[in-house]
């Protein structure tokens, strides 16, 4: 599995260094997955700042219109990311990505780990009572 990992960070690292070149959209959307899985076991591994990079390379790769075309894995992407710079400290990029996903996804379902991700990073600005006030808020919406 170590070895696994070892390939898929090297290679994704190689691809995205030659990112520029893709000009197919099929091609963008197979780096999206790659960084997605890269930045996933990054996250796992707890290489909080690695995990970010991927995540974003993979959004960054995305072309317009990519919520209604890949939502999955602009859902995926977005919300990782969102989770990896909570991990790094980086709770106004959380904010401006989750605003982004509850902006975006279609379900309410779909934002309740953004939201989660949002309110835990409220809480490390020492934001309580916005934490609390969005926790109750979405509490609600589930019915609670």
């Amino acid at each position: 599995d170590d070895k696994v990992d070892n390939v898929l960070f090297m290679v994704v690292d190689q691809l995205n260094r030659g990112k520029r070149f893709i000009e197919e959209e099929s091609e963008g959307i197979q780096l999206a997955i790659l960084n997605l899985r890269a930045g996933e076991k990054a996250m796992s591994l707890a290489t909080f700042l690695a995990s970010a990079s991927y995540l974003k390379a993979g959004i960054d790769v995305l072309r317009d219109g990519h919520w209604k075309t890949n939502y999955d894995l602009s859902l995926q992407l977005y919300s990782s990311y969102a989770e990896a710079q909570y991990c790094n400290g980086h709770f106004h990029e959380v904010g401006r990505i989750a605003g982004i996903v509850i902006k975006q996804a279609t379900m309410f379902d779909n934002k309740l780990r953004v939201y989660a991700t949002l309110i835990k990073s409220l809480a490390g600005r020492n934001m309580q009572q916005d934490s609390i006030k969005l926790g109750i808020s979405v509490l609600t919406e589930l019915g609670v």
